[in-house]
């Protein structure tokens, strides 16, 4: 396997198909259930999305990022435990002067800041995989940011993984339903993994819709535009 994608999460999406994504775009693929299963390689199987809450959406994973809730409930508690039982050695004094620490306020980024970073990390050194990462922080913050659901499908796609391109653009579509390009873009994408009908209907959309490139492409192939 390429060394650049060694951290990345297997995942079979709900067409059988199977790719390589990073672990935030992991949390959103199963938030939106597009994917039927991912492998964890700690235990060495396929865990099923739809089968049992993976874990709660919005609560703490102290563990491991997609360990099973009753895994990190049970490791919390013990924590927690054991936290109660340091606190009454300490006594009535040592709780009184305690120092208590406040927690250091963390540097916000931006969307915009991450897609720059993404951009220029994929542009420059080539490492897509910390490219997608920080395409999908900048998704994370503003689902509705077009621009980096189709870089990070272009990033996916230098991965290998093209059915997790065609995901990407198809949400870039949902937010900009008017633009050819991402038609464009799906419809190489489709024909990558031979499913011609649907990269015809795309390229011809896209040509309809007077993007050049897919004019272009369907002349040379010699298939006619409506």
């Amino acid at each position: 396997m390429d060394p650049r994608i060694k951290q990345l999460v297997q995942v079979r999406y709900r067409n059988g198909r199977e790719g390589l994504v990073d672990d935030i775009t992991l949390e959103e693929l199963i938030e939106s259930k597009r994917i039927s299963h991912f492998y964890r390689a700690s235990e060495g199987r396929w865990i099923g999305v739809f089968v049992g809450p993976v874990r709660k959406l919005g609560e703490p994973n102290k563990a491991r990022l997609y360990r099973r809730k009753s895994d990190w409930e049970e490791t919390n508690g013990e924590e927690n435990e054991h936290e109660g039982e340091a606190e009454k050695r300490r006594g009535l004094f040592g709780n009184f002067f305690k120092r208590r620490k406040e927690p250091s306020p963390a540097k916000s980024v931006s969307a915009d800041e991450w897609f720059k970073q993404g951009f220029v990390t994929m542009h420059t050194t080539d490492d897509c995989e910390a490219a997608v990462r920080a395409f999908a922080q900048c998704i994370r913050i503003d689902p509705t940011y077009e621009r980096a659901y189709v870089n990070r499908g272009l990033a996916y796609e230098r991965l290998g993984n093209v059915q997790q391109a065609i995901e990407d653009f198809t949400r870039a579509i949902t937010v900009d339903a008017g633009d050819p390009k991402l038609y464009y873009l799906r419809g190489l994408a489709f024909r990558r993994l031979g499913m011609d009908e649907e990269a015809f209907a795309d390229l011809r959309k896209s040509a309809n819709m007077h993007y050049r490139p897919a004019h272009d492409l369907l002349k040379s192939l010699r298939i006619p535009v409506d």
